[in-house]
């Protein structure tokens, strides 16, 4: 799927050099670092909801523990 928008110029000169140091075009770049963008976000989503399970379920625990 084709997307197109605009980078500052200083973050344009960032990524080219990223992709030089690289050997890697700017796309292939922006999508290396879109994936990890988006793991990082599902892995905070995943430690949130068990740090969620985990209160309710030691919700006794962790009182007597404060």
């Amino acid at each position: 799927m084709a997307t197109t928008f605009d980078l500052p110029p200083e973050l344009h000169e960032q990524v080219r050099r990223i992709a030089a140091a690289e050997r890697r075009s700017i796309t292939q770049t922006l999508i290396v670092a879109t994936e990890e963008y988006v793991k990082r976000h599902q892995r905070t989503a995943q430690v949130d909801a068990l740090s969620a399970r985990i209160a309710e379920e030691d919700a006794e625990l962790l009182r007597r523990l404060a």
